[in-house]
């Protein structure tokens, strides 16, 4: 009887140990699992643009007086318009663009004052909603948050150039883009690129943007009938270089030069930018 006994207490301090082993290995099971998920989670996924931010944001740019929108003023008075055309088919970029021209349609740039455009749109960051597409990153295209504002930048650039405005910061790629002329682009990088111009007009003034259907438009409004003058923009190549000039009424009164260099990557990545 007590031969028995031992036998059967055996089985079962044997039968709890294995069960003890066995709800150990699934739980570690489950961890492991957990921990490369969100290992991988963390390390591909970027939360801004500027993946070299190493000083604090406030020291490497002016704060101008905030923009607001205005969208029951009176402005009656077209100065400009300039359209550009993307891939509305490439989803990341086309979130990106109108993620941006959320943050710039209406906004009313008051006299004399300074329109910036990293300000006035904001940090490009996951929780802002943007989403990684081609940008361009030294002398490749590669995947980074934001990808394709610089051509709502751009975009404007070009409208602000026909208003007559007083470009302040305006800085081309590094690499050969295709939604502008070469020369007519105006690149931003959060925290360390900007553009921006001078409402330097007369009169109060309201940008107009839209995205939609591939079709990226920036208008020029004005609150009062002012005369900008015969506006002319011209680009030319001077050795490697692209110069862009604007004449008003015969006079040359803006001038701006831009180089690019040859991607390493292919054409088709290029043509997707």
């Amino acid at each position: 009887m007590k031969k028995l006994l031992a036998i059967a207490l055996a089985s079962v301090i044997i039968a709890v140990t294995l069960a003890g082993c066995n709800e150990s290995a699934d739980v570690s099971a489950t961890t492991k699992a957990t921990t490369e998920s969100t290992t991988t989670t963390t390390t591909t996924t970027r939360t801004t643009e500027d993946i070299n931010t190493t000083f604090k944001e406030a020291d490497t740019v002016k704060v101008y007086p905030a923009l607001n929108k205005d969208t029951n003023g009176s402005y009656p008075y077209q100065l400009s318009a300039y359209t550009t055309y993307y891939d509305s088919s490439n989803s990341t970029r086309t979130v990106n663009i109108k993620n941006a021209v959320k943050k710039l349609d209406n906004l009313k740039i008051p006299d004399g004052s300074t329109f910036s455009f990293n300000q006035t749109v904001g940090k490009r960051t996951v929780l802002a909603g943007y989403k990684e597409a081609k940008i361009v990153e030294g002398d490749e295209f590669v995947d980074g948050l934001g990808g394709g504002i610089c051509q709502v930048s751009s975009t404007i650039f070009q409208a602000a150039l026909r208003a007559n405005l007083e470009i302040t910061v305006r800085a081309c790629h590094s690499l050969e883009i295709s939604y502008v002329p070469l020369g007519a682009d105006a690149t931003v990088q959060w925290n360390s690129q900007d553009f921006q111009f001078k409402n330097n007009s007369g009169t109060d003034l309201r940008l107009s943007v839209s995205a939609s259907d591939g079709t990226l438009t920036c208008y020029v409004y004005a609150a009062d009938d002012i005369d900008t003058g015969n506006v002319k923009i011209k680009v030319s190549k001077d050795g490697k270089s692209y110069v862009l000039t604007r004449t008003v009424n015969g006079n040359v009164n803006y001038t701006t030069y831009s180089k690019y260099n040859k991607p390493k990557t292919s054409s088709t990545t290029k043509k997707a930018n």
